[in-house]
């Protein structure tokens, strides 16, 4: 099993904090890691992609890390605890901010609706309240909707903060990896990088151009940064279809990964799936890793 994670941020002092972005504390992080470290192998996703998806001598079964997104914030976290147990991981990036210095757009639909900057918002006449917890996770949820139901995510994001701008302190916390972070990637053989497009678009709403830009021009700046060669991409978003995977090939991936593979009847490794997680609860971990979301879905249930 492939399992993902997206941001790690440090432990918050109010316990309703950092609920964005599928953010898990660092202290429910290390617990998920040790409890498998203890119950499962877990080795590189190369060694899980050559042989590893059999149980080893041990009966344990074979679990590979990976991360979306690459937050500093979260690298910052989870590195060092990483290399300290000896657990591979690898992190997907996008490498927009490296070009322009501008953060993902959906990080600022974090900030906007979990930084109590405003106590509403206005889009497209509609109010969108951001008093309490729960409007703001509604809040976060519908303008993503309509992020992506533009056809521009980046450009719905970026008028959007024209009207409600967000200061530089609180961007800080939600920028993605650095080029120290990724030089010293480069030199860590436990730790690798990966594509993950530019600006983190929906591919299949683009051309067939401009998702070639997305998928190789990021392979190439992440293959200079760390030194490394830049074998595996992972689909934003996990959407992708049959002309998105053949241009991931034809970039020179080795392989790619989705959340739930559409099984489009072409190579299945550009269409890998993983097992996002999302909770808190170490139950849920556990559950995954004896398999509920594979069997969620055979019996046609989405579970990520």
């Amino acid at each position: 099993m492939i399992v993902l994670y997206h941001n790690v941020f440090p432990d918050p002092d109010i316990p309703e904090y950092w609920w964005a972005g599928q953010a898990l504390h660092f202290t429910i992080f290390k617990r998920h890691i040790l409890w498998l470290t203890q119950h499962c192998h877990i080795i590189s996703l190369a060694d899980y992609l050559a042989d590893g998806q059999k149980d080893g001598l041990s009966g344990r079964k074979p679990i590979a890390i990976t991360f979306d997104d690459g937050l500093q914030l979260t690298y910052q976290c989870v590195s060092s605890f990483l290399v300290e147990n000896n657990i591979p991981a690898t992190f997907f990036v996008p490498t927009s901010h490296l070009e322009h210095g501008e953060i993902l757009w959906f990080s600022y639909l974090d900030i906007l609706c979990s930084e109590q900057l405003y106590k509403a918002v206005e889009v497209n006449q509609h109010i969108y309240r951001l008093q309490t917890s729960a409007q703001c996770k509604q809040a976060k949820y519908e303008l993503t909707v309509l992020a992506k139901s533009s056809g521009d995510p980046f450009g719905f994001c970026k008028r959007l903060a024209e009207a409600y701008p967000v200061p530089g302190d609180k961007v800080s916390k939600y920028e993605g990896m650095t080029y120290k972070q990724l030089s010293e990637v480069g030199k860590n053989n436990l730790l690798e990088v990966g594509g993950h497009t530019k600006t983190h678009p929906y591919l299949i709403q683009l051309s067939k151009d401009i998702q070639m830009h997305e998928i190789s021009d990021s392979k190439i700046i992440l293959t200079e940064l760390t030194g490394k060669p830049i074998r595996y991409f992972a689909y934003p978003g996990g959407e992708y279809n049959k002309e998105t995977a053949e241009l991931v090939k034809a970039a020179g991936y080795e392989a790619s990964f989705a959340i739930i593979p559409q099984k489009l009847g072409m190579n299945p490794r550009f269409e890998i799936g993983r097992v996002g997680i999302y909770s808190q609860s170490l139950l849920k971990l556990q559950m995954k890793t004896m398999g509920v979301a594979d069997l969620a879905r055979r019996v046609g249930l989405r579970v990520g």
